[in-house]
């Protein structure tokens, strides 16, 4: 027995790589140029190019989280890698008497991760974070950068230089394109590129901040710093372009425009995302390795862990599946062995044309039949039962047993009557076949009692070929039930998947067709090992 038992344990392996290379080549490999063109019309909402500000300086901010409902301090600290006694430090006027109130801004950092202002203001790319960093640190020899976890950020209210000046060539490359994809959107007479002058080696001005002095006019400025006086003033409301300014007024200087290709852009940016500007093979070597660590990348969407969305979705699913299997099975077994002990008779037929009508009827339409017989305003002006579709408690039997058992009691049942049909006709057919057997004439002709014969005898030799059924059904209800979750607003592994291939949302559906793999060649091998459990001759052939 533990011989078999390795043998089909160790058929998982190859298995999984089969279906993880099955993974890779129809969510990586094949579809990632259509992939990459719906998630860049979906982040730029359809515009091709955009005028661009170069930002030369940002005045630094807290580094916040704000709070959403169920947030709690522990949860934000292990989110963001800190402990709850440094988020109370860094907060010393939270309250959190009564919880933490969504929409509250909790500080994390009093400023801003260099790495991360370099990311977000495009003075280096992602991976080059720490470049980016040291950068900013040589940009601003003036400004003393304390440590935060052993990095360096920038206190609030620090006025920090980002850049004095950079290339078109510089600006292309911190966007993963070309110049030349630039200069193709700043024709020569656009208002970027008025004279044609424009080459991947022009030095672009970024904003400034300039502080006057006694005497200053715009016009001046303007003149000093090569602008029209136009966009000084448009970016300085107020301000009268001739008139002497006040001394130690701040004027902000406006960035060259420029014209950036957004969708390539965007595109660029999704393809290294996805991993598919890499070589294929190592794609592949990284997407195995990432899938045999479970380490699924974050969501397009919402940035948040893939495997924490699909774990979040599971449980209602879970709660679905498992009541439509007991439904299945209440339905199945008692029903298949009474037809096949009454063969040709009245109740035999009776329960064969109930189990054919359960096999073609829908079970989306079982379901609408069944709300238009249990709620109020159907067959009864009262009704049986209201189906709580929008109460979040009647979603988990451990917050509302009795909220759960009228939300899924409809689906489940819808479920569970196709699924206990077919299994039904197997069970009769094969404990017929089984009833035929010498054996049994022998158990019959010792005077046993029918439920014995058919309990100690028949039932257990039957059930090899009804378990190779059951796994099959468990597997369709996986995939069955989905459109019982959009009915009933069950916002389970279904409901979610369906949402996510509409965004595109990539690592999401990695994950969960990955998990619904693995779910359906666990349910394989278990009822593999259940064969010589049944029928302990299997086990020695």
């Amino acid at each position: 027995m533990q011989r078999y038992l390795l043998q089909r344990i160790l058929l998982v392996i190859p298995t999984l790589w089969l279906v993880v290379s099955l993974l890779f080549l129809a969510l990586r490999a094949l579809p990632g140029d259509f992939v990459t063109r719906k998630l860049a019309n979906l982040e730029n909402q359809g515009a091709e190019q955009r005028e661009s500000e170069i930002v030369g300086y940002i005045e630094v901010e807290e580094t916040t989280h704000r709070v959403i409902s169920g947030d709690t301090l522990e949860s934000i600290a292990a989110e963001n890698n800190t402990t709850v006694s440094e988020i109370l430090a860094t907060n010393p006027d939270l309250d959190t008497s009564g919880g933490l109130r969504p929409g509250t801004r909790v500080a994390l950092i009093p400023g801003r991760l260099l790495e991360t202002i370099a990311i977000a203001q495009k003075v280096s790319l992602p991976e080059e974070a720490q470049q980016g960093a040291q950068l900013l640190i040589d940009r601003n020899p003036d400004i003393e950068f304390p440590l935060y976890q052993g990095k360096p950020y920038a206190e609030a209210g620090t006025l920090l230089t980002i850049r004095t000046s950079l290339t078109l060539e510089e600006w292309a490359y911190v966007n993963r394109v070309e110049a030349g994809d630039i200069l193709a959107v700043n024709p020569t007479g656009s208002p970027s590129n008025a004279d044609g002058s424009l080459t991947a080696n022009t030095q672009l001005a970024p904003t400034a901040l300039v502080i006057a002095e006694e005497g200053d006019t715009l016009e001046g400025i303007a003149a000093a710093f090569g602008r029209n006086v136009d966009d000084l003033t448009d970016a300085n409301r107020g301000v009268d372009a001739a008139e002497p300014l006040e001394a130690g007024r701040e004027i902000l200087i406006p960035s060259d425009k420029i014209v950036s290709p957004t969708t390539k852009i965007t595109e660029a940016n999704i393809r290294h995302r996805l991993g598919i500007d890499k070589p294929l093979g190592t794609q592949y070597i990284d997407f195995l390795w990432e899938t045999v660590r479970l380490k699924f990348r974050p969501s397009f969407q919402t940035q948040e862990g893939s495997l924490d969305i699909f774990l979040r979705a599971l449980p209602r699913t879970l709660h679905l599946n498992v009541y439509s299997l007991i439904v299945a099975l209440i339905i199945a077994l008692p029903v298949g062995i009474l037809s096949a002990m009454r063969q040709d008779q009245p109740l035999d037929y009776a329960l064969r044309g109930f189990a054919i009508l359960a096999l073609a009827a829908p079970s989306f339409w079982i379901a609408t039949m069944l709300i238009f017989v249990v709620t109020p305003g159907g067959i009864s002006e009262g009704g049986i039962w209201s189906i709580p579709l929008t109460s979040e408690e009647a979603r988990s039997v451990f917050s509302s047993f009795t909220g759960a058992l009228a939300l899924y009691s409809i689906p489940a049942v819808a479920g569970g009557i196709a699924a206990g049909a077919g299994l039904m006709r197997i069970t009769r057919s094969e404990l017929l076949e089984v009833l035929r057997q010498d054996y049994v004439r022998t158990a019959w002709s010792k005077g046993l009692r029918e439920r014995t014969v058919i309990r100690r005898h028949a039932m257990r030799n039957a059930l090899v070929n009804v378990m190779s059924v059951l796994g099959l059904q468990i597997a369709a209800l996986v995939g069955g039930n989905i459109i019982l979750e959009l009915l009933f607003n069950i916002p389970g592994i279904g409901l979610l998947l369906i949402q996510r291939i509409n965004q595109a949302d990539l690592p999401v559906v990695q994950t969960m067709v990955f998990f619904f793999a693995l779910f359906i060649i666990i349910v394989n091998i278990i009822i593999d090992i259940s064969y010589a459990v049944i029928d302990p001759r299997i086990r020695y052939t």
